[in-house]
């Protein structure tokens, strides 16, 4: 009758675990199943009096595809007192032979040394899989990284993937001592991040907010990192153990980075399109009035005016067409730049032709101190090309050269490559006033002006790089204060010979 209680007893305590339980006897048949047993194996509850059961009747322990429970149990007859399932073990149930992982381990009963019962304790990890799956998925995808620190230890762990995407070497068991990770953080970031494990630390309130910082990585960078953490409280209340995570957010930084850049642009490009704006008024003005003023002195003294000085205000009312032409050329340029409707004619064009036609025209301009030169190899280059474009880039260039050079010479010409053969490069170069290094980045920009007080729009350089843009080229300027700059166009070409 006791005995009878006590199996009944033993019985109920089977069936209330939340792990399947199966009991063998030394042969190795089935004799008991718990409730979760019988409910993963899809038997009724009334099996228990059928037994002994063969295990084929009931399941299958398979791993990489082989039924392993038979040599288990013979270990286990042999000797051994415990067994655990290896990993990716899937149990078979012969119902309907539905296959599901599981974990779990072997156990013996024995009465007086000899062996009398074996137990098998198992779990359908299904769950537990699929949720591991999902969570380590979306860690992947979003460069997030768990990580949890023992504050007995003062020892952080961490998710091996953080020191794979950092480059760096992972520490025993994927640890780092508390120095160890704070000699990793940027030291403009560390009195933030002191703050914030101190606030969990004394068990205070958790931390919801996020905290930026910097990490060093192992190619000498560092990166833009976001980190959030509780704590995990014991008996008495207080933390024992910090559980967290960090995610990468350097593209989110870098995005930030050019936005703010962007804006800076369209601020300062507003600001010079003002400055621009308002400074046309002047940049009209001045050589119309002195075009006026000029035509009427002229028209009304006549007769009074020596031939010298007659020439005198006929070469100023020139110089100031000449102005006047080139800034409406200007704005005209830029409109069609803004609408996209500038056109650009293609055709062979030979370099020596055009650089020579340059020359004469620049022999025509008035007199001054300043010295034109022009030199290009005897072999003449032939490359496709908008021609009058180019001219006018060129023109551009010389222009340019002449409002910052008081003495000296202007040097223009073509050369190829030395290192590209399949390229050419126009220059011209002046022994001018010279850019600042600061400025030099910034001079192809619209509406830009080094020297505020100069006549111009700021236009020029801005329409002289699209133009090579749209040429297939590339623009470029070297400069020193005070000795000078060399303005370079690159242009692609196929080396041939005149028909």
């Amino acid at each position: 009758m006791e005995e009878n209680k006590q199996t009944l007893y033993n019985d109920e305590l089977l069936d209330i675990l939340p792990d399947g339980v199966i009991i063998f006897n030394i042969n190795g048949e089935v004799i008991q199943l718990n409730r979760q047993a019988q409910t993963e194996l899809h038997v009724h509850s009334s099996a228990n009096e059928m037994m002994p059961l063969s295990t084929n009747d009931l399941f299958k322990l398979l791993n990489n595809k082989e039924d392993i429970l038979s040599v288990i149990l013979e270990k286990i007859r042999q000797g051994e007192q415990t067994y655990s399932l290896p990993e990716h073990t899937f149990m078979q149930e012969q119902v309907d032979y539905t296959q599901f992982p599981i974990r779990g381990d072997f156990a013996t009963i024995k009465e007086d040394g000899n062996l009398k019962k074996i137990l098998f304790f198992f779990r359908n990890i299904t769950v537990e899989l699929t949720q591991e799956y999902i969570l380590n998925t979306a860690l992947q995808r979003t460069r997030i990284y768990p990580w949890y620190y023992d504050i007995n230890r003062s020892e952080f762990t961490l998710d091996n993937r953080y020191f794979e995407h950092l480059g760096i070497s992972a520490g025993e068991n994927n640890t780092l001592t508390m120095e160890e990770y704070v000699n990793m953080i940027h030291p403009d970031d560390r009195q933030a991040m002191a703050d914030a494990f101190i606030v969990q630390l004394s068990g205070m309130e958790t931390f919801d907010k996020s905290v930026p910082f910097r990490l060093h990585r192992g190619d000498g960078t560092w990166e833009w990192f976001e980190g959030q953490s509780t704590y995990i409280a014991n008996i008495s209340g207080h933390p024992y153990r910090l559980v967290g995570i960090c995610m990468s957010i350097q593209e989110y930084k870098d995005i930030e980075n050019t936005l703010i850049e962007a804006r800076k642009k369209a601020e300062e490009s507003d600001r010079l399109k003002m400055a621009f704006l308002a400074n046309m008024s002047h940049e009209i003005r001045t050589p119309l009035n002195a075009i006026v003023g000029f035509s009427d002195v002229i028209g009304s003294t006549y007769d009074e005016l020596s031939e010298e000085e007659r020439a005198d205000f006929v070469r100023l009312i020139s110089i100031n067409s000449e102005h006047l032409v080139r800034l409406i050329d200007d704005v005209l340029d830029l409109s069609k730049i803004e609408s996209n409707t500038i056109k650009f004619t293609f055709t062979d064009c030979s370099l020596q032709s055009l650089m020579m036609d340059i020359e004469k025209e620049q022999a025509m301009k008035p007199i001054s101190e300043i010295e034109i030169r022009a030199s290009f190899p005897n072999e003449d280059v032939y490359i496709n090309t908008d021609a009058t474009r180019l001219k006018q880039v060129v023109c551009n260039f010389i222009n340019n050269a002449r409002k910052f050079t008081e003495k000296g010479y202007i040097h223009f010409g073509y050369a190829v490559d030395p290192v590209n053969a399949d390229s050419v490069n126009i220059f011209v170069e002046d022994t001018g006033s010279g850019i600042p290094q600061e400025c030099q980045k910034e001079i192809f920009d619209r509406f830009y002006k080094v020297d505020t007080f100069k006549q111009g729009t700021g236009l020029g350089l801005s329409i002289c790089k699209t133009i090579v843009e749209h040429l297939q080229g590339d623009i470029s300027v070297e400069s020193e204060m005070g000795k000078g700059s060399r303005f370079i166009v690159t242009l692609p070409f196929e080396r041939r010979t005149e028909d």
